[in-house]
């Protein structure tokens, strides 16, 4: 799990929209042989997203180009992580599920996270990078 970072929604949202600020991190984090994950949940997320502010055609697009590519692999949701997704949510109230299933993941993994979420940093034990906008 070593060099292995999971991106959150936002940031792959900024990613995509070539945010100068993540465009550089990742670049810079993918030359050093790092991997990015991210949650099928948050494909969904920002599938969503996409969908509401380009119509469907154009999402589809957009989803199918960042699943062929070669920067982010999309993970599904194993049954230890819904397990203690559960306990996190329940630990955490001010979680939104998709939120405690990828701070999962991440835990689990012991690896980095990075979000636009300013409440992720309140999570004992997770490493975060807040990447601001």
């Amino acid at each position: 799990m070593k060099n292995t970072i999971f991106l959150d929604t936002g940031v792959i949202s900024l990613y995509l929209s070539n945010h100068e600020e993540t465009l550089k991190e990742i670049k810079t984090k993918k030359k050093n042989k790092y991997n990015f994950i991210s949650s099928e949940l948050n494909y969904i997320e920002f599938f969503n997203h996409l969908c509401r502010e380009k119509g469907k055609i154009n999402a589809q697009i957009l989803m199918e180009n960042l699943r062929k590519g070669d920067i982010i692999d999309f993970i599904p949701v194993s049954e230890n992580i819904s397990i203690l997704a559960g306990e996190l949510k329940c630990k955490y109230n001010f979680l939104s599920m998709v939120d405690a299933i990828i701070i999962a993941e991440a835990l689990t993994r012991k690896i980095f996270i990075y979000t636009t979420e300013t409440h992720f940093e309140d999570i004992d034990n997770l490493k975060v990078k807040k990447i601001n906008y």
